[in-house]
């Protein structure tokens, strides 16, 4: 099903799991089996990235996914006990054991980043390749924090990002003043219009007083930004299908002595800089970020247009 009009290029798709149902969007050949499948970043959806992805569908079969509290995805979505994204993982792994026929390349950004690569790390037989936009990799004495009894919760009262998603607003009249509400605010300076114009169409729910709300509640986005028990290192250790990586120049989540020690660890990764960019770099560099994506399937085995360089 389509219902997003004859130039959104995507077609809606679902997938009963445990608990409930996952929702995501699809592009390119109905195959039983996708090619490439996209995790969004925090608070965002999979519509989101419309623009990034629509053009892969030309060659390739993608499927991008929204994750637990997250757009149309329905499955529950409490905070209590939520401190690390292994929940994600444990979604996308069961979307791709009960849905799927063969391995896939992961790609995702930020936090779907890191949950692409705890899901390969979990379940290397069902990923064959990894792209990753801005992963999440902390500083280790903040690893350590969040570890200790009590660390995400004091995290919630003294991360900036934390404390500016508990206070975002939640409720809009529709969907064309909230656009207006949101160009040229916060996160969506970085981005262009088509994509804050899809991240409104499937971020935004019917409420009980006839008007809109987030999808992703910004108690629950910022629950997600502290569940940071994820043990990147570890899973980092355990891939070993091909990885390709993106980081931004500015305001990188992935900082410059995180890539090196990725590099250090994975020699054969390709670890690239994208010069100009910041933490929304699939959005504001899409041809970088498909050429990624490109890449890794063909490292995977996959057919492909050229190497990311």
């Amino acid at each position: 099903m389509n219902d997003a009009g004859p130039n959104a290029h995507f077609r809606r798709v679902t997938f009963d799991v445990r608990g409930g149902r996952m929702a995501g969007i699809a592009f390119g050949p109905e195959t039983p089996n996708p090619d490439v499948v996209f995790l969004h970043a925090t608070g965002f959806n999979a519509r989101t990235y419309r623009t990034l992805l629509a053009p892969l569908g030309d060659r390739y079969h993608v499927l991008a996914l929204d994750a637990r509290g997250h757009g149309r995805t329905q499955l529950p979505a409490g905070t209590l006990g939520y401190t690390s994204w292994k929940r994600h993982r444990d979604d996308v792994l069961a979307v791709l054991e009960q849905h799927m026929s063969a391995p896939v390349v992961l790609s995702g950004h930020s936090m779907g980043g890191m949950v692409s690569l705890l899901a390969a790390a979990r379940r290397p037989d069902l990923v064959s390749g990894l792209a990753l936009f801005e992963p999440v990799f902390l500083p280790a004495a903040l690893y350590a924090w969040i570890e200790m009894p009590g660390g995400p919760l004091l995290a919630r009262q003294t991360w900036p990002i934390v404390r500016g998603a508990g206070r975002r607003r939640k409720r809009f009249d529709d969907r064309e003043s909230a656009v207006r509400a949101l160009t040229g605010r916060g996160v969506f300076k970085a981005f262009p219009g088509d994509a804050l114009e899809d991240y409104v169409a499937d971020g935004l729910v019917e409420d009980r007083r006839g008007g809109l709300k987030l999808a992703c509640a910004p108690s629950y986005e910022a629950a997600t930004y502290v569940a940071q028990r994820n043990n990147p290192w570890q899973a980092l250790r355990r891939v070993d299908c091909p990885l390709v990586v993106l980081r931004a120049e500015r305001e990188s989540t992935t900082a410059a002595a995180a890539a090196h020690r990725i590099a250090a660890l994975k020699p054969e990764a390709r670890v690239v800089v994208v010069e100009g960019a910041g933490h929304m770099l699939p959005l504001e560099r899409p041809d970088r970020a498909r050429a990624a994506i490109e890449t890794a399937m063909l490292l995977a085995g996959r057919s492909g247009l050229e190497l990311i360089e």
